[in-house]
């Protein structure tokens, strides 16, 4: 998987300076078909969620102690 600027870099070459795939893949160094995942695919924005853990998520917060 490439990072994003490298992804967005293939997209802005294909979308704005209107180049073949071949001519990006030269440009880029990258297997054409890899260049053409990224370029004609949709948007590749991932969402991580993470499931909150621990005793203040489960169940409220905790019991202040004092010594």
């Amino acid at each position: 998987m490439l990072a994003m600027p490298e992804v967005n870099y293939i997209k802005h070459l294909r979308e704005k300076e209107d180049l073949s795939i071949n001519e990006i893949a030269r440009k880029t160094g990258r297997n054409w078909r890899t260049v053409k995942k990224y370029a004609d695919g949709e948007s590749f924005e991932e969402t991580l969620t993470f499931r909150k853990r621990g005793m203040m998520y489960e169940e409220g917060y905790g019991e202040i102690v004092d010594y």
